[in-house]
């Protein structure tokens, strides 16, 4: 009676742990949505059991359609995990090797005599990065026209080229499209029933659309790409459920021998990456995780293992608002039981988030501070566009170690910008408070290494920008502000809305034109082209 007595004791203290872990998390991810930072789903497992899985924000903003734990989102870099767990497993059938030279399957490729495909799984080829293309051949021509970035397996740089032609040499093998083969070796023996490719083609109801940024109607859809792109290195779509049944059966050996994946996970060359995957170590800890990151226009994906106590965690966002490196941190904590610090968001007012908008220069780079919806969105040469938490009306977070302090001079106005990190601190002077937006292309007299036609604005309405009767060549050109790629508009796939990274706007006729940037709605950026 006292072991019964006592096992009953043990498992409904269990069940208050994870009841508990469940609460905070809910309670961060919660927090996270209230302030527009967080639209997406989370699954968290503990050997063998789903202990978290829950959804927040809208698969569909302007609808209102909210996210479940069936939606389904792009996971880009992830793919390359499932790229190198087949390549691992053609291996395993004896019919390739990871010793194989790059050139045994593309002769022409010269520079691949001395590339295996073990430095193109660990990104230590040496490969430059490469455009878009879904054509061997096109790709081929581009990597013989460039130089290696380093001498094969004397450095690690991330490179999705290295992939683009594992998903070639995969077709090359087995004679098969590269996502059929993933299809039948990975997605249909796991009932994987909610993952694939061609997501732009996808007809379902529960595609998660990826946003730039989530503010209701003023929603803006991020670059869909027109092409299948990044192919073997990014091109797959899933769920957090799917991503659960291949961590479960990847990481216990059901997929590649177990002594193969035990081999993807030894860091090659560099600490933070093996074979195909990411090595995450623990600050003051001596725990490591595997797993893959996934990030591009519209979604986020983080695909994390602890292969020693079973634990999954799976985060999957469709904006671009997402500081997923820390949420995964901070979820990743409340598993393994550390103290949560609430998200505290310090009260400023509309004229406090005016007062420090604004363009910040120094030697080491510019910095950009717009107000989008009330959300503070920095960026700049050292990071992409990434949303900020304030504190005070002039200290401003990414995390507790990465901040942002706006220096005011004696009558109170904003005159620089202090940013503090782990890599140490830069300081940058305000130089202006409003932001210059031009055209550039070849469709203007500037081309592509010009600078901006900068285009004209009224006091009265300072976020409408314009040229009248300007000359326009045939050809392509783009909105960029202040002579930055960091901040360049253009067209989204459907060559009507504007986006950021998007394709060129394509000038057909010669002649005289008005040009109008409609920047009023900051999250959503209209413009025409009217002939003359």
């Amino acid at each position: 009676m006292k072991q019964i007595l006592v096992a009953l004791l043990f498992v409904i203290s269990q069940s208050a742990v994870l009841a508990q872990k469940n609460a905070v998390i809910d309670d961060l991810l919660s927090s996270y949505e209230k302030i527009n930072q967080f639209s997406g789903s989370v699954l968290v497992a503990e050997k063998g059991k789903v202990i978290f899985e829950k959804s927040y924000g809208y698969r569909n903003a302007v609808k209102k359609e909210k996210n479940t734990n069936n939606s389904k989102y792009r996971i880009y870099s992830t793919t390359k995990v499932f790229t190198t767990i087949v390549i691992l497993k053609l291996q395993e059938q004896g019919k390739l090797s990871l010793e194989d030279k790059l050139s045994k399957y593309f002769p022409s490729y010269t520079k691949g005599d001395s590339i295996t495909i073990r430095n193109m799984v660990s990104h230590t080829s040496g490969i430059p990065e490469t455009e878009e293309s879904n054509n061997e051949e096109e790709l081929l021509k581009q990597l013989l026209t460039k130089p290696l970035d380093f001498s094969v397996d004397t450095k690690w740089s991330y490179c999705n080229t290295n992939f683009y032609l594992l998903g070639y040499i995969i077709q090359k093998v087995t004679g098969q499209p590269y996502e059929e083969v993933i299809a039948e070796m990975i997605l249909k023996p796991f009932q994987m029933t909610h993952s694939g490719f061609h997501f732009n083609d996808l007809k379902d109801e529960n595609k998660a659309l990826g946003y730039e940024f989530i503010v209701g109607e003023n929603s803006n859809e991020a670059l869909r790409f027109k092409s299948d792109h990044p192919y073997a290195a990014g091109a797959m779509y899933s769920t957090v459920e799917d991503l659960y049944k291949f961590s479960e059966a990847f990481y216990t050996g059901k997929i590649i021998d177990t002594n193969l994946v035990k081999y993807m996970c030894n860091p090659y060359l560099e600490e933070h990456y093996g074979l195909g995957q990411e090595v995450y170590r623990i600050q003051n800890s001596d725990k490591i995780l595997f797993g893959h990151g996934g990030l591009g226009p519209g979604y986020r994906c983080r695909f994390i293992r602890d292969c020693e106590q079973e634990i999954a965690i799976i985060i999957l966002a469709n904006s671009e608002m997402v500081p997923v490196d820390k949420i995964a941190e901070e979820i990743t904590g409340i598993v393994y039981g550390k103290s949560q610090k609430k998200i505290e968001v310090g009260k400023v007012t509309q004229n406090d988030l005016h007062q420090i908008e604004g363009i910040y220069s120094s030697k080491e780079g510019t910095f950009y501070v717009r107000i989008v919806d009330g959300m503070v969105v920095f960026n700049g040469s050292i990071l992409p566009r990434v949303p900020l938490i304030p504190v005070t009306k002039t200290l401003y977070k990414l995390v507790d170690s990465f901040t942002f302090n706006f220096k005011t001079d004696q009558s109170g106005k904003i005159k620089a910008l202090t940013v503090t990190n782990l890599r140490g601190v830069k300081t940058a002077e305000k130089t202006s408070d409003t932001f210059p937006w031009g055209i550039i292309g070849t469709a203007t007299t500037s081309g592509w290494d010009g600078k901006d036609i900068v285009m004209q604005t009224k006091k009265s309405n300072p976020n409408l920008f314009y040229l009248k009767n300007y000359p326009l060549n045939a050809g392509e050109l783009r909105f960029r502000l202040n002579n930055d790629w960091n901040n360049s508009l253009a067209l989204n796939n459907d060559d009507k809305n504007l986006c950021y990274d998007g394709y060129n706007i394509k000038i057909k006729e010669t002649g005289k034109y008005d040009i109008v940037l409609d920047m009023t709605i900051a999250s959503k950026p209209r413009f025409s082209l009217k002939k003359l």
